[in-house]
């Protein structure tokens, strides 16, 4: 038995020189991009630096969606974003790793990612953010012996979603999820999907929607310092009319049916009648109340009130 431990030790120990072989500071520079490389019958064609940029392929799986929120204007999704790119710096398939068996993939913790370039991803209609860090930090590192560079993060997003309520509570309302590299123009990140399944997501309900189609694009974005390479995510949803009738249809008829009661009282019985006529409008106006402040309060929101509907708007900073 301690002739194999003593492999695996020299094994390991090969790997760690290895990848501090990889990211040697005098022949690996995180702060610049990877170079593309193009494969030809006889050998490999190296693209200077700038000549074309790197492609990031992005998938998505969402676990869960917490809330869609007329109030606010966005809504808050849990997911895991998986990011892939080849950096030609990183390969480490033509090198002799002293083993029997030449290794495909490696592997290694998170922190090794500090020591690499990566895309400055981000997402531009965000409002907050955050990583997952129970037990620990929920992200993923494999380097393939090509050099392509494969990372998983666990995230929630809540992003802006503006919503038009016309027909509410009959109303159907398109989300989206962007993604964007920060700094980075098109010249030197292209993002891409994996595939047109790139975004996939689990089972899962919402109280008051219906998620019905996740759909995808690419763009690219103009502004100011350059053009950038976009992906978006679309999430339509389209409302559950049965919460309303139970919550709001059904009471109101109810109490429109109770208030023609007061026409079968007797036209001598004065106190009843008022009472009757009272007790409807006040529970009526109660319902309605209650019925704004769960959805951004309509009567604020509906956009045939166009001078007051920027109050549930996002503000947008500049």
């Amino acid at each position: 038995m301690l002739p194999k431990v003593c492999d695996i030790v020299v094994d390991t120990t090969q790997l760690s020189h290895v990848l501090d072989r990889l990211t040697n500071k005098t022949i690996y520079d995180k702060r610049l991009r990877p170079r593309q490389f193009l494969m030809s019958r006889t050998k490999y064609k190296c693209y200077r630096y700038g000549d074309k940029p790197v492609d990031v392929g992005i998938t998505i799986h969402v676990s869960s969606i917490s809330a869609v929120s007329e109030v606010d204007m966005d809504f808050t999704l849990d997911f895991y974003m998986r990011q892939t790119w080849q950096d030609p710096r990183l390969a480490f398939g033509t090198l002799d790793l002293g083993m029997s068996k030449q290794i495909s993939s490696l592997t290694v913790g998170v922190d090794y990612l500090d020591r690499l370039w990566k895309p400055d991803t981000f997402f531009p209609n965000e409002k907050k953010s955050f990583f997952h860090l129970a037990t620990t930090h929920n992200s993923f590192l494999r380097i393939d012996g090509d050099g392509t560079v494969f990372t998983s993060q666990r995230l929630t997003v809540t992003a802006t979603c503006p919503m038009k309520l016309q027909l509410f509570p009959m109303d159907s309302q398109r989300c989206k999820l962007e993604i964007e590299s920060y700094g980075y123009s098109i010249l030197d990140i292209n993002y891409v999907f994996a595939s047109e399944n790139s975004v996939t997501r689990s089972e899962f309900e919402l109280p008051q929607f219906v998620l019905v189609d996740v759909k995808i694009s690419n763009k690219t974005e103009k502004l100011s310092s350059g053009e950038y390479s976009r992906l978006v995510s679309y999430f339509l949803f389209k409302r559950s009319i049965g919460f309303y009738i139970i919550q709001i249809y059904l009471p109101s008829v109810l109490i429109v049916v109770i208030s023609w009661v007061s026409f079968w009282l007797s036209r001598d019985a004065t106190p009843a009648r008022v009472a009757l006529g009272v007790t409807t409008v006040l529970t009526m106006t109660t319902l309605m109340t209650t019925t704004n402040v769960s959805v951004c309060m309509t009567d604020m929101c509906i956009d045939w009130l166009p001078a007051r509907t920027e109050c549930c708007l996002p503000t947008k900073t500049i």
